[in-house]
C-alpha cells in the first residue's frame, strides 16, 4: 500500500475518509513502518507480528512507540495485553499533542484541523446520526439548590475522591490553539487515565488534595469542568475554556451542540435579589446570559449547560443551579 494511501486508510477507520488534513497528521505522528502497524490493531503483540510477518520484539518496539505517540491505546482481555486504534478523532487530537517530542508541524496542522471546515462537519455527522456525545458538563456543586439531588457520577469532588489513581496533564486544547492565558496544567486524569498518563509520561501523579486545589483554580479561572458522557468511573475531568476547547466552542451551534451533553442543572435567578452587575455575563462559557435594555437578567435556558460558573460566582447569590433532567439522561455505558 503506498504511503498516501495507507494514511488515508487510517483516515477512513476515523471517519474523516475524504479529509486533506487529517491524512498529513498520520504522516506527522507515523512513519510509513508504524501506520502499517497502526492499521492492523487491534490485537495482542504476538497477534500483530504474525498478520505483519514480522518478529514479536520489533513489533513491540513499534507499538510502544506508536502508544508513546498517543496513536495506539492499552486494554487488557483474557489477561493479555491488547493495542487498539483511537476510538475518534477527538482522542487521537488530545493524546498525540501531548506527546512530548510531538514536532511544531504536527500541532499545526492539528490547529489547521480544529479550525477547518472537515472537523465542523465531523461534528455536525456525529450529531446527525444521533452519537453520544463526547463529553458531558459537571456541575459546580456548591451552585447546585438541593445538593442531596446531586449523583456521585456528577459531583467531582466525589470523583476524586473515589479515584484509584490520580494525575494531571496539560489540556490538550489550549496547549496547541494557546488563545487564552488559563492555567493549561489543569487537565485531571483519573483511573484507567491516570495510569495511562503517568506510563506514557504525558502527565504526573498527584494526590486527592492537589486535585481539588486545581478544580478550585480552573473554577476562580472561569473553566467548565467535564468529563466521560457516563455513569459509574470515569477517567478524566477535563477543565475547558470557551475560546480553544474543541469541544466547548461548539457547544452553542444548532447543528453540532450535541455533542457535548449539558449537566442535568439549569440556571436560575431571583430577579429580586439580582442587581444586574454583569459578572454573571462575562463568565457564561456560552453565552446564555444577558442583561435587557432595562437590566433585567435574562437566561437562554436552550443554551445553557448547567456548569454552575454563574452561580459561583455572583456576588449576592442570586443565581442558583435547579434540577430539570432525570437521572437516567447520563447513559449507564
Amino acid at each position: 500500500m503506498a504511503n498516501q494511501d495507507i494514511y488515508k486508510e487510517l483516515s477512513k477507520k476515523l471517519m474523516m475518509e475524504n479529509s486533506e488534513i487529517l491524512p498529513k497528521i498520520w504522516g506527522a505522528i507515523c512513519t510509513e513502518e508504524e501506520a502499517k502497524i497502526e492499521n492492523l490493531l487491534p490485537g495482542t503483540v504476538e497477534d500483530i507480528a504474525e498478520r505483519a510477518g514480522k518478529g514479536v520484539d520489533e513489533t513491540n518496539e513499534i507499538i510502544q512507540s506508536l502508544f508513546h505517540k498517543g496513536a495506539a491505546f492499552e486494554y487488557v482481555r483474557d489477561e493479555k495485553t491488547h493495542y487498539r486504534m483511537p476510538r475518534h478523532v477527538v482522542q487521537l487530537h488530545d493524546s498525540s499533542i501531548l506527546w512530548r517530542e510531538a514536532p511544531p508541524e504536527l500541532i499545526d496542522l492539528w490547529v489547521k484541523f480544529v479550525n477547518h471546515k472537515e472537523y465542523h462537519q465531523l461534528l455536525e455527522l456525529a450529531v446527525e446520526v444521533k452519537l453520544p456525545a463526547f463529553l458531558r458538563v459537571v456541575p459546580i456543586n456548591e451552585a447546585i439548590e438541593a445538593k442531596n439531588q446531586v449523583l456521585v457520577y456528577e459531583d467531582a469532588a466525589k470523583l476524586i475522591e473515589d479515584a484509584k489513581s490520580l494525575a494531571v496533564a496539560d489540556c490538550a486544547c489550549r496547549k496547541s490553539m494557546k488563545k487564552c492565558n488559563a492555567p493549561v496544567e489543569v487537565c485531571l486524569q483519573l483511573n484507567r487515565g491516570a495510569d495511562y498518563t503517568i506510563k506514557r509520561g504525558t502527565g504526573r501523579k498527584i494526590d486527592v488534595q492537589e486535585a481539588f486545589a486545581i478544580l478550585k483554580k480552573s473554577e476562580e479561572a472561569g473553566l467548565v469542568h467535564m468529563t466521560d458522557n457516563r455513569a459509574g468511573k470515569v477517567n478524566i475531568i477535563c477543565n475547558c475554556c470557551r475560546c480553544c476547547c474543541e469541544i466547548l466552542r461548539f457547544a452553542t451551534n444548532i447543528k453540532t451542540k450535541g455533542i457535548l451533553a449539558p449537566s442535568r442543572y439549569q440556571a436560575i435567578v431571583d430577579e429580586d435579589e439580582c442587581t444586574s452587575c454583569g459578572v454573571c455575563v462575562d463568565i457564561c462559557p456560552v453565552e446564555a446570559l444577558s442583561l435587557t435594555e432595562d437590566a433585567v437578567l435574562e437566561i437562554d435556558t436552550a443554551n445553557c449547560i448547567g456548569c454552575g460558573l454563574c452561580a459561583s460566582t455572583c456576588p449576592v447569590d442570586a443565581i442558583i443551579l435547579k434540577e430539570i433532567r432525570a437521572e437516567d439522561f447520563i447513559p449507564l455505558k
